[in-house]
């Protein structure tokens, strides 16, 4: 019976919340915050049992352990009854229910990074949940080496944050679940770029991998860096800056680089890394603004682009309902076509432009 058989839970931990030194301090009662059905961004600090986290201690290390018990202090959080039920005539059992509910959180945070991309500590934990409220944690996983570009370093989460997550996680989780290819492939490598801790390249590429994945195809007419760059300019808006409001700390002189201005210099780094050719010194040694920290240099800023672009992109596509034409390479295509976007068409725009013949070669 339901009423005997405990409750469990999978939560994924959130870094922070904004503060007293942040533009506006979290509102602390609008936690609990229901995101959709049985999932919530909770305060979960005094959830843990004493010698919660002791488990993993030979595993990981005490240091871990203590940074956990110190750390954890809020999450998304789904609460679930492991009981079997039919679906389609096919038992969805514990292991099945277990593994659904991890998927669902994983796919709720990786919603929450397109909004608001934060530092990672802990990864995903799950365990009982008691008759007081109280957490049993029955496992958890520890992230590798992580960083995220210098202009998220110090992002929290804030009050619009949770209301965006609950108005974007119902439209991404059904595209996750669903047959969206292209924008789930865009997500995939988003996700995986912020587990790339040991060398910055293997993030830039597999970030500029999830712009291929939304803007082009394999078709001759729809790849390549000249259509990439063109299509991301009209999605987006080339005039647009590439640090959102509150992105910069207002100790932080914004650049005012636009999306327009960088997205050549993004491929060229690209095409660079990715025919193992050796890149331009001043990428790596080139101011291209002041951060906190001291000087940001070219290469860091185009990692902050490319993941400005990314999130305002696959928002951009929930928000205006455009996933039906993210869900293959034909639809792409035909959704980039009719908006005067293929290699063919904008060379003929730029042949006429420049006066010449079309057909000129």
């Amino acid at each position: 019976m339901v009423g005997k058989m405990k409750m469990r839970f999978t939560l994924y931990p959130i870094y922070s919340v904004a503060d007293a030194v942040d533009r506006e301090p979290f509102d602390h009662s609008l936690l609990p915050f229901d995101v959709i059905e049985n999932v919530r961004i909770e305060s979960v600090a005094d959830r843990f049992r004493p010698g919660a986290f002791d488990l993993g201690a030979k595993r990981y290390g005490n240091e871990i352990k203590e940074q956990l018990v110190e750390e954890v202090r809020y999450a998304i959080v789904h609460r679930y009854y492991p009981k079997p039920v039919f679906e389609n005539g096919e038992c969805i059992g514990e292991p099945q229910r277990d593994r659904r509910s991890e998927d669902l959180v994983r796919q709720i945070m990786a919603c929450l990074r397109l909004i608001r991309p934060m530092r990672v500590r802990a990864l995903v934990m799950r365990g009982n949940v008691r008759d007081d409220e109280s957490f049993d944690v029955t496992g958890y996983e520890i992230p590798p080496l992580l960083k995220v570009p210098p202009a998220q370093a110090l992002f929290k989460l804030r009050n619009q944050d949770c209301h965006d997550l609950r108005r974007y996680a119902p439209k991404f989780v059904s595209a996750m679940q669903g047959e969206v290819w292209k924008f789930k492939m865009a997500v995939q490598f988003h996700e995986l770029g912020h587990f790339q801790g040991l060398d910055w390249k293997a993030r830039y590429l597999l970030w500029t991998s999830a712009i291929e994945s939304i803007f082009t195809t394999a078709s001759r007419d729809h790849q390549g860096g000249a259509v990439a760059t063109e299509r991301i300019k009209w999605f987006l808006r080339e005039n647009t800056s590439i640090y959102a409001p509150g992105d910069l700390t207002r100790f932080e002189p914004d650049p005012e680089i636009s999306v327009g201005q960088i997205v050549n210099a993004i491929y060229n780094v690209r095409n660079h890394l990715a025919h193992g050719d050796r890149l331009p010194e001043f990428y790596l040694l080139e101011k291209a603004r002041q951060g906190l920290g001291g000087p940001v240099v070219i290469r860091d800023v185009l990692l902050e682009a490319i993941s400005f672009i990314v999130r305002m992109s696959l928002l951009k596509i929930l928000r205006e309902g455009l996933t039906n034409h993210f869900t293959s390479a034909s639809a792409a295509e035909a959704y980039f076509d009719s908006n005067e976007l293929t290699n063919s068409k904008i060379d003929r725009r730029r042949a006429i432009q420049a006066g010449r013949s079309p057909c000129a070669r």
